[in-house]
């Protein structure tokens, strides 16, 4: 009985002991994820809302937080996700931004300058599937 406790307790030290050296690799894109949570985002733009739309007329929205480069002329180029997005949605975004500028308060304000940084794109998901 007395051996059987201790093979149980080698046993149990020895497991412990093998799991201390195991490490988990992350690829590059996940560094970016894994890192882009704790980023707070400088702004949250509307990039497919028109000033005369009501939003109960689509139901509700989503927000994706993205790294962009900000040019000082107000675009701005998507350079990844923080959380993985659809294929649709990426491309819906894509398309949107390209036609997209940032208003010239954002700027004047200070709540964004040029250069790389994060922030909040608010989109309608029923114009995702419309297209």
């Amino acid at each position: 009985m007395m051996k059987n406790r201790i093979w149980l307790c080698l046993l149990l030290l020895l497991t412990l002991s093998a799991c201390k050296g195991i490490k988990t690799v992350h690829t590059d894109m996940e560094e970016e994820q894994l890192g882009c949570e704790n980023e707070i985002a400088k702004a949250i733009l509307w990039i497919d809302r028109t000033g005369n739309e009501s939003l109960m007329s689509y139901g509700f929205i989503r927000t994706a937080k993205a790294h962009v480069n900000v040019y000082s002329d107000g675009t701005f180029r998507i350079m990844s996700f923080c959380k993985k997005q659809e294929p649709e949605v990426v491309e819906y975004l894509k398309k949107r931004v390209a036609v997209f500028t940032i208003p010239k308060f954002f700027f004047d304000e200070g709540y964004i300058e040029p250069g790389e940084q994060y922030l909040q794109l608010r989109y309608i998901p029923a114009k995702v599937n419309r297209k």
